[in-house]
């Protein structure tokens, strides 16, 4: 399923690992995008944010196995400035998990 080019209410990171000492903007953190009440998230090894406010956004997303979870599929990310260029941040590797809650 798709997003296109919408709007967001809200977009939060969680860090998913244990702290580092070295500092945790390389450690696991939980994405999560709400939209119209709904949530959809990804894991990322960066704590920045893919978009800021004001963006719109375009991802590719579908269910966990559970029914329970929309996963953002990170490499499909795109946000969209003002003037309609698109914007591509974040680490989009997979290094452990390939699936988000």
């Amino acid at each position: 399923m798709r997003i296109e080019k919408s709007g967001f209410h809200a977009y939060n990171t969680y860090l998913e690992e244990p702290p580092r000492d070295a500092g945790n903007e390389t450690a696991l953190h939980r994405h999560v995008i709400i939209i119209g009440g709904d949530k959809y998230s990804f894991f990322a090894h960066w704590s920045g944010k893919f978009a800021h406010k004001g963006e719109r956004i375009s991802f590719d997303w579908d269910w966990d196995r559970t029914g329970e979870f929309r996963n953002i599929d990170k490499a499909s990310f795109e946000a969209f400035a003002k003037d309609g260029t698109v914007q591509i941040r974040g680490d989009r590797r997979d290094r452990r998990r390939t699936s988000s809650r």
